[in-house]
């Protein structure tokens, strides 16, 4: 399995986390893909990836989901997956393309502060939470938000990164 990992950054707060690379973003996305026995014939995986402010985040939340305000992060699946038969799924064996994700700065630098954690442990975090998102999962009520969070924990734990749901 290979993986193309696209890369835009328009805020240059981000060049103060070099870890934040195509090499991260492999192995998180490697690491949620070993849960989906499917996916791992498939050839190539392209996801694409913003790194980006709070200002364009809240553009891309206003039009996208019509919430007027900054997020952490945002996903955009390209694949129309029910989680609930993602077992089931039949990928394209030769090329998959997941989807976008977008990631603000300043709140996750915000949210960082607030919880007194390390901020590469968060955005990790929230690299894991918005892949299964493209997967299809989703957190609208209580019982797909505890889907969600126990397949998060699960491999936050093999990263050694403490669950955020404590």
């Amino acid at each position: 399995m290979k993986f193309t990992i696209e890369i835009a950054q328009d805020n240059d707060e981000w060049d103060s986390y070099k870890e934040i690379n195509p090499k991260l973003f492999e192995e998180i996305l490697e690491e949620v893909l070993k849960n989906y026995p499917n996916f791992s014939k498939v050839q190539n995986i392209e996801l694409s990836i913003l790194l980006t402010n709070d200002k364009r985040i809240k553009k891309l939340n206003q039009e996208f989901r019509n919430e007027n305000s900054a997020t952490n992060v945002l996903s955009f699946p390209d694949l129309d997956i029910d989680f609930s038969q993602i077992l089931e799924f039949k990928p394209d064996l030769d090329y998959i393309y997941l989807g976008d994700i977008a990631f603000a700065f300043e709140t996750i630098s915000e949210e960082v502060k607030k919880k007194n954690i390390p901020f590469l442990n968060h955005f990790k975090h929230l690299l894991v939470h918005s892949t299964i998102h493209l997967l299809g999962y989703d957190h609208m009520n209580d019982t797909e938000a505890e889907i969600m969070q126990d397949i998060e924990v699960k491999i936050l734990k093999k990263l050694s990164i403490p669950s955020p749901y404590l």
